[in-house]
């Protein structure tokens, strides 16, 4: 459950919402269109969190720095 009260599923974005508002919508070059409906605690500054479906798509991904296109 997301801070929004939505079940996180592809395309959930948690970041620092004084950086990214509840709802903005971005799409981020690799993942695709997501919306942020979360806020984690460990996500500080100019920082995402996306949702992936397992672990094991989570790892593969890892950490990357992307230039995303915010569409608001």
């Amino acid at each position: 459950m997301t801070a929004s009260g939505r079940m996180a599923q592809r395309g959930t974005l948690a970041a620092d919402t004084r950086y990214f508002p509840m709802g903005t919508v971005m799409f981020i070059p690799g993942y695709g269109w997501g919306k942020v409906e979360d806020r984690g605690g460990a996500i500080k500054g100019n920082k995402l969190d996306l949702f992936f479906d397992s672990h094991e798509e989570a790892l593969e991904w890892g950490r990357q720095q992307v230039e995303v296109r915010v569409w608001r």
